[in-house]
């Protein structure tokens, strides 16, 4: 998980550090935690003040136009330079003081309709966004903010937006939290600012910080409900029945292949939206089976009809965070493919443990590929990554499997297949009519998922 923190008004109070922020740091980064220090100051102006942002593992400066790797001291430029007819006819104006950065230009917040003024003069009043942060005016280059210095520096560490933690307090701050998987607020923030937030802290500035960085090392926020949902249908009441990526296992099952694949690429397309990382798995001698492909774009596929896949080719194309892939085992002879299942799955427990993900795999005929207690094993460790089973045969998946199951959607007749799952009766696990409508049953509700008491009639759009 990485931390994400502002300076001013978050970690600082009047451009001071509490001393006891920078220790509880220090012990953040002993955990192995990623740490980005998140401003808009200049580079240059925040260290002078600030010597301690070298715990941080990347310093985001000059409100994302500046990219600095503490570790080697080296910095990128992200942004364009200002242009010098601007900084004449802001100087013209009498606009001081007026700090020039890399990137972006910052004055007192009082000159915000000065600066407006100019920049509709100049017709640059489309490209520069105005930005206030608490008494200062940041005049930012276009494409600029936050979350795109944020974003580069989550590629550099290979990690995904989705195990980000994100805390502020600012207007500036707001594409970045909107992009982290979990949003915090210091309690010193304006209401608007609140309203933006997942959590807001009980403190206030550096307290509140630490009230974070506490629960992160504790529990690393386990009881924090997702931000994002994907959505599965609608029920009898018009009510969205919603999944929580990396919290919830679904079992799709049923006879009726072509209705599981059509709910499992749903379930993909929403995930893919997301920036989730997704990895199929599957046997198809004909066609891919993540389809239609003009759907997943950022999605490569490996292994045929002829060639199977190698390893070590299938994790080189999970490094990128927000890249997906299809695994087709179907040259291998059907004895060695839960071999190969079993290898790929501890591999991808080692992926996760590093770097949070993949967030999602999707096993299609999973009762062909999970038939052993090692499977089962590395399933249990991937407990924080979202698994659907698609298969004709639930029945046949080892108990260990569909005890990892927390919602069951079945496809085909009112009793055909019904797994025996704890919690769950047969009649929960069955169809109630073809067409659009299927039963879906939540057996073991997870923090942010719809509470469905037992069993529920669900539109799922396209089935």
């Amino acid at each position: 998980m990485v931390l994400a923190a502002g300076f001013d008004g978050t970690l600082a109070r009047d451009g001071r550090c509490d001393e006891r922020c920078i220790e509880v740091l220090r012990e953040l980064s002993a955990t192995g935690r990623k740490l980005i220090l998140v401003t808009g100051r200049e580079l240059r102006r925040l260290l002078e003040i600030f010597p301690e942002a070298r715990l941080f593992d990347y310093i985001v400066a000059e409100n994302g136009a500046v990219l600095h790797r503490t570790a080697t001291r080296q910095s990128e430029i992200l942004g364009q330079a200002p242009p010098e007819i601007l900084l004449q006819e802001l100087r013209r104006r009498q606009v001081t003081p007026l700090r020039v950065g890399s990137s972006i230009i910052s004055t007192a917040a009082k000159y915000f309709e000065v600066a407006r003024e100019a920049l509709r003069k100049l017709k640059l009043h489309m490209d520069y966004e105005l930005v206030t942060n608490d008494d200062t005016l940041l005049i930012l280059p276009p494409g600029i903010d936050k979350a795109s210095g944020m974003n580069e520096a989550l590629r550099e560490l290979g990690v995904s937006r989705h195990n980000l933690v994100a805390i502020g307090n600012a207007e500036n701050d707001l594409p970045l939290l909107a992009s982290a998987e979990h949003a915090v607020v210091v309690n010193n923030a304006a209401e608007s600012i609140k309203e933006a937030a997942d959590r807001v802290t009980q403190g206030e500035y550096c307290e509140g910080f630490l009230e974070l960085a506490r629960d992160l090392i504790a529990t690393d926020l386990a009881a924090s409900v997702p931000r994002r949902r994907v959505v599965l249908g609608k029920g009898e009441d018009q009510r969205e029945i919603l999944l929580s990526p990396c919290q919830d296992s679904v079992l799709v099952s049923g006879p009726d292949e072509a209705a599981r694949s059509l709910i499992c690429n749903r379930l993909l397309d929403q995930l893919m939206q997301q920036d989730y990382q997704c990895c199929v798995i599957g046997a198809d001698r004909n066609v891919p089976f993540a389809a239609s492909r003009s759907s997943f774009a950022d999605m490569s596929s490996w292994g045929d009809a002829h060639d199977a896949p190698r390893l070590t080719d299938v994790l080189t194309a999970l490094e990128p965070p927000t890249h997906s892939i299809e695994i087709n085992l179907a040259a291998l002879p059907p004895e060695t493919r839960p071999v190969f299942v079993d290898a790929l799955l501890l591999q991808l427990q080692a992926l996760h443990d590093r770097a949070g993900r993949p967030h999602c795999i999707l096993i299609h005929h999973a009762h062909h590929f999970l038939t052993g207690s090692q499977a089962a094993n590395a399933i249990r460790r991937l407990s924080e990554v979202t698994m659907i089973y698609s298969t004709a045969e639930a029945s046949q998946l080892p108990s260990a499997v569909l005890n990892d199951v927390k919602l069951t959607i079945a496809t085909g007749q009112p009793g055909v297949d019904a797994p025996d799952v704890a919690g769950a009766s047969t009649e929960a696990q069955a169809v109630i009519a073809g067409g659009s409508v299927c039963r879906i049953s939540l057996l073991r509700p997870s923090p942010g998922s719809t509470s469905v008491t037992s069993t529920e009639e669900v539109t799922v759009p396209g089935f």
